[in-house]
């Protein structure tokens, strides 16, 4: 599929969730319970800090909200999350599929 981005081999990031570029924006790609990837934007929706990875969660220094590593869904506020982008492997390649909803 031509809209598809190449995020790089499955087999090279050995530790979740692990940080990227793609397009020149920060991303934590994760891999869920169920072997399923996502990328997760880095970018905090509140404050647009760049979102860390602070004792198991993801932490905005702006104003303090964390996330949650495996679907960025807000801590702090139910309604928020991290923009996130849907991640397909084939052929032991990993692809972006989807833009950041």
């Amino acid at each position: 599929m031509s809209s598809d981005i190449i995020i790089g081999p499955a087999g090279a990031y050995g530790t979740f969730p692990a940080q990227i570029e793609l397009e020149g924006a920060p991303y934590w790609l994760v891999r869920g319970e169920d072997g399923r990837y996502a990328l997760l934007m880095a970018i905090c929706p509140h404050a647009g800090g760049e979102v860390r990875l602070v004792e198991g969660m993801f932490f905005c220094p702006l104003h303090f909200w964390t996330f949650d590593t495996a679907d960025g869904s807000c801590l702090n506020m139910q309604d928020e999350r991290l923009m996130r982008r849907d991640v397909e492997e084939r052929d032991g390649m990993l692809y972006a599929v989807s833009a950041p909803y």
